[in-house]
């Protein structure tokens, strides 16, 4: 037993996430939100934006910053999937799409150092080589056919694939509609004010 597990146990803390996926439309708040969420600058026209989205959308923006903060200070394990790389390279603006696909790429780069993982391990998040075979891939599609959305399908897959057990999320439509389905896959699907809740316990032990 590793020594999380021992102190969750002792300490009745909620279980730790060991890998968790990014979906595509966390990637876009992370860049398109930055200076909220990287530098705690929420300038006028940024707060009418967010605002305009719903509090339940500034809510989580604001607890990503605190989950990103965690990340810069200890590490935090992320995966971003080849699919997810796919989606923002079909944003028809040039400009925006290098931009968030460079951006997509260079996040888990960056949080990787600061992790535990091995270098197998960080290469496994985003190694393109499957996991599971095309028959596998197209079995789960099967089984995920709750999901209306082919493209949330296969990012579910790939976070299956990479060993995820949380995927964050804001998609309040789709995803985060189904998370008690997905919960059977052995993936925790979770806003993030939802995971920051979950892993606040730890907050002064893991750095």
């Amino acid at each position: 037993m590793n020594a999380n597990a021992v102190v969750a146990r002792d300490h009745e803390f909620p279980e730790l996430p060991k890998l968790v996926f990014l979906d595509t439309n966390i990637v876009q708040n992370l860049y398109s939100f930055g200076e909220v969420i990287y530098e705690s600058v929420l300038d006028p026209v940024t707060n009418s934006r967010m605002s305009a989205r719903g509090p339940r959308f500034k809510d989580d923006i604001f607890a990503l910053a605190d989950f990103m903060s965690l990340g810069r200070r200890c590490g935090w394990p992320i995966a971003v999937s080849p699919g997810t790389i796919g989606e923002l390279g079909a944003i028809q603006r040039p400009d925006k799409r290098n931009r968030l696909t460079n951006w997509a790429n260079g996040l888990l780069q960056y949080f990787s150092q600061f992790s535990e993982l091995s270098v197998a391990d960080r290469d496994s998040c985003t190694s393109e080589l499957e996991r599971f075979t095309a028959g596998q891939r197209c079995w789960l599609s099967e089984l995920l056919e709750f999901l209306p959305q082919e493209s949330d399908r296969q990012l579910v897959i790939d976070a299956l694939e990479r060993g995820c057990d949380v995927f964050l999320t804001m998609d309040y439509k789709t995803i985060w509609c189904y998370r008690d389905d997905l919960n059977r896959f052995g993936l925790q699907v979770m806003r993030p004010v939802e995971l920051l809740e979950h892993i606040k316990p730890w907050a002064g032990l893991l750095c």
